[in-house]
């Protein structure tokens, strides 16, 4: 078994353990390597729509990760809410600079850093589909291109 076939095809981050195990931003700490489409929903307690979207999102993650191996790597970063208690989700908006629960974006690496390739608020998850199986020509591209340098 290869390193890849024992990758989930959906990691759950906890902000809080993103936030304090990072020397860098919260986007470079997810889109590390290149040649790979990074794939990231922000979710957060009570939300609705991302109760709704998450076995939708679950279910592209493992249709895709099947279909393209380690080209791509799917990952949900969830925000700890309580109405009395916004602090947490306040942080994640400031680190992401999301307005709204769920937010979908979707990265490639470059030689210079992460690139945003496509970010939504509860996309319809054939267009998702399509942003991601698109960026995976310009991680190829940007792999490439950095191996020239």
């Amino acid at each position: 078994m290869t390193v890849t076939e024992q990758l989930p095809p959906l990691e759950t981050i906890e902000f809080q353990r993103l936030k304090t195990s990072l020397d860098a931003s919260p986007i470079d700490s997810l889109v590390k390597n290149l040649g790979v489409v990074y794939v990231t929903s922000i979710t957060r307690d009570g939300c609705s729509g991302c109760a709704e979207q998450k076995p939708l999102f679950r279910e592209l993650a493992a249709k895709m990760s099947q279909k393209h191996h380690d080209r791509v790597r799917f990952t949900n970063v969830h925000i700890r809410y309580q109405p009395e208690d916004q602090r947490e989700s306040w942080e994640a908006k400031r680190a992401f600079g999301h307005a709204a629960y769920p937010t979908y974006m979707v990265h490639v690496r470059s030689r210079m850093g992460p690139l945003e390739v496509y970010r939504s608020v509860y996309p319809a998850i054939e267009e998702l589909e399509k942003q991601t199986t698109d960026a995976l020509e310009l991680a190829e591209y940007y792999e490439t291109e950095a191996s020239k340098a």
